[in-house]
């Protein structure tokens, strides 16, 4: 089993306070002014000011560039299933030329001259030699068809890398934008802390916290971009994740979440998810806005409970929805729009690396 990260435990902690933490609204220049009436001339006060305006130009900044990079995301993740899309139709267009050239090699010149010459009537014989050329002969439609599949898939990927890269772009520069938010909003608490001000910068600090949190939709967690999750999926023990006892190999963190949970199913099968890993319905997995991939969830519906691994993002445009269920683990649960307990597990290996 690969090494689990041991930042999944720190980006969990930063994501599990999205559930608590809501975005303040900015403060305004009166409440800026009010700092330096307050403070007259104090260096101290005077810096705060300053420091107070800084920190709110960045993080106007910072949520901007965060919502672009939102954005980025959602496009990076319709390439991947376009790519797959193109790789299905190649397979097609691939396996329909090698059935005509299998066909064409096993019947030969001979077979086709005694399917003719055997034809009982001329009607019959026009139909027999329709069907020769339609499936015997390897005609260049059939060999352009398969070059051009393959071309189309060749295409989206390099799409699909650049996309990604893009993404990964955008998340380094979130990251670094993060790191001085953060140095900021420390300098900004220990002046105001001197000044007996904590309550001017309340809001900037729940800002601060709150884009914190949201760094877990962005993070993948311990699961790479198309790695094999084979070794995650096993973690949820023999039932396959229908349980309400712990399985093996998972820890419990005492967080828990409640709120709508759906479902998504065959509509989305075979297509990639967030984490570039194959849909498939039937497994215990699900959706998630803001907990880091890699995250386990034991979702209590009524007497149930089945344990699901994240490892997509959604659902998307109604937020009173928490999680998207795989159908399996949602009809085990007997959820359709249904409010649900949910609470947070990780691996625990990411606990004692």
């Amino acid at each position: 089993m690969p090494q689990i990260k041991r930042s999944l435990l720190v980006t969990f902690a930063f994501a599990v306070a999205l559930t608590v933490v809501s975005a303040a609204p900015p403060a305004s220049a009166h409440d800026i002014g009010r700092l330096l009436h307050d403070g007259g001339d104090l260096p101290e006060v005077r810096r705060l000011a300053r420091l107070h305006r800084e920190l709110h130009v960045l993080l106007d900044r910072y949520e901007a560039l965060e919502a672009r990079a939102g954005r980025a995301w959602l496009e990076a993740t319709q390439v991947a299933r376009e790519v797959a899309g193109a790789e299905r139709a190649s397979e097609a267009a691939e396996a329909r030329l090698e059935e005509r050239i299998r066909t064409a090699y096993q019947v030969g010149p001979a077979g086709q001259l005694e399917a003719l010459l055997g034809a009982p009537s001329i009607t019959d014989l026009a139909l027999i030699a329709e069907y020769l050329s339609r499936t015997v002969a390897v005609d260049d439609s059939s060999l352009g068809e398969a070059l051009i599949a393959e071309a189309v898939v060749t295409a989206r990927r390099g799409r699909a890398e650049g996309a990604r890269a893009g993404v990964e772009a955008r998340l380094d520069r979130l990251r670094s934008m993060l790191a001085l938010l953060q140095a900021k909003v420390d300098e900004v608490t220990e002046l105001a802390e001197r000044a007996h001000l904590g309550a001017e910068i309340a809001e900037q600090q729940a800002r601060v916290a709150a884009a914190v949190a949201r760094s877990g939709s962005w993070d993948r967690g311990v699961i790479g971009y198309g790695e094999d999750q084979r070794h995650l999926l096993a973690l949820l023990g023999p039932t396959g994740g229908r349980t309400c006892d712990t399985p093996e190999g998972l820890v419990e963190t005492g967080q828990a979440f409640e709120g709508y949970a759906s479902w998504y199913g065959w509509e989305f099968g075979g297509q990639p998810t967030a984490t570039g890993a194959i849909f498939d319905p039937r497994l215990f997995t699900a959706a998630n806005r803001w907990l880091p991939f890699g995250t386990f969830l034991r979702v209590r519906h009524g007497d149930r409970c089945a344990i699901v691994l994240i490892n997509d993002r959604g659902p998307f445009g109604r937020e009173e929805r928490v999680i998207d269920l795989s159908q399996a683990s949602a009809e085990y649960l007997g959820v359709g729009v249904s409010w649900v307990h949910a609470e947070i597990l990780l691996p625990s290996e990411s606990i004692g690396a």
